[in-house]
């Protein structure tokens, strides 16, 4: 009966949705962001008193999945300029394949390939620019469920999975894990740019790891979803120079924070996720530039790696409780004006 109403909702939505908001493009954000969102300008910045993660073990006996999702086509670009670029804009995938089903998911990692199976990136004129994961499931979405202007967690289920070029690798410390049902059903949001002058067909490739549902020492970990543009498309303006913006998100997933990490794209210096409640800096989410060839392309360096945080059972990152208000702060130095920079954190939480 869920699964019903969910899908009868999708399907009313979808039909009394224009075009337009659906098609190819940008969306321009607004200039103040969620429950607490504020913007100013200022000079970047942000410390930290986390630890950032170096190696985080697999976990016990885990099994692996590579899928490919696609092909999808890149338009070709028009010119040099970032507003020039061929992008498919914010494309949907309903119901696509799962790795596993009543099991925990333990890692995710993804790639953009092109039609060889060669590994593609800024080197290549090509930028895996954002893709999300989300499941129809019996959770909701902790921070958008009917919100909007797209009930997304209705339309596209519990977000728990982001990456953009930098292609941080989600890794669970032992014993954590995002359950999947056997029921569950997940969708794929995309966007993908070129810098070609011809269109480009290219594939997004997922790695998994994940563990049969039975696995002794298991614990369930809720995906928290924060963003600047939170229930829109995740895309906010900035000016050329530097910048900061916020949002902020009310405790409703209580436990330990066991991984969190963030997502911005090129011009984007680091996120800082603090508690205001206690004055916690949770963890500084820092972006890395140019740091293999294969993120050298002709517009110089681009964005290669996101750091993260990564607890451990006993010593997680974080403990949070309900109402505590926890602040996502982005730092940007743009070379130019953008309408589609962003500033996601993904936040794993266990209620133990």
């Amino acid at each position: 009966m869920r699964r019903t109403i969910k899908l009868a909702s999708l399907l009313a939505l979808v039909v009394g949705i224009s075009v337009p908001a659906w098609g190819v493009g940008t969306s321009g954000a607004q200039e103040h962001h969620g429950e607490h969102g504020t913007t100013t300008t200022t000079r970047p910045g942000g410390t930290t008193t986390t630890r950032p993660t170096t190696t985080v073990p697999p976990q016990p006996g885990a099994q692996t999945s590579e899928i490919r999702y696609g092909p999808f086509n890149i338009p070709a670009a028009r010119g040099e300029s970032h507003a020039q670029m061929g992008m498919t804009g914010n494309q949907f995938r309903f119901f696509i394949q799962k790795p596993c089903s009543n099991c925990y998911v333990t890692d995710i990692k993804a790639d953009m390939l092109n039609a060889s199976g060669q590994v593609v990136g800024a080197r290549d004129g090509l930028s895996l620019h954002h893709m999300l994961l989300a499941s129809w499931t019996d959770r909701q979405d902790a921070t958008c469920y009917l919100g909007f202007p797209f009930p997304l967690g209705l339309m596209f289920g519990q977000r728990f999975f982001a990456s953009g070029d930098e292609r941080t690798d989600i890794r669970m410390p032992p014993g954590y894990g995002y359950r999947v049902g056997a029921f569950d059903t997940w969708n794929l949001i995309y966007d993908l740019a070129n810098m070609n002058m011809t269109a480009q067909n290219v594939y997004l490739r997922v790695h998994y790891e994940y563990v049969p549902s039975t696995t002794a020492g298991m614990t369930n970990v809720e995906p928290i979803w924060m963003d600047l543009a939170q229930c829109g498309f995740s895309e906010i303006a900035r000016p050329a120079g530097t910048s900061q913006a916020s949002w902020s998100w009310t405790v409703n997933r209580p436990g330990n924070i066991v991984a969190i990490g963030g997502h911005i794209h090129d011009g984007g210096i680091n996120i800082v996720i603090r508690n205001d409640s206690t004055g916690q800096v949770i963890c500084d989410s820092r972006a890395g530039y140019g740091e293999t060839p294969l993120y050298q392309g002709h517009h110089g360096p681009a964005i290669s790696s996101m750091s993260k945080c990564t607890g451990a059972r006993g010593s997680p990152v974080a403990r949070i409780t309900n109402g505590q208000r926890v602040t996502e702060t982005a730092y940007y130095n743009m070379p130019e004006a953008v309408s589609d920079q962003m500033g996601i954190v993904m936040a794993f939480v266990a209620s133990e």
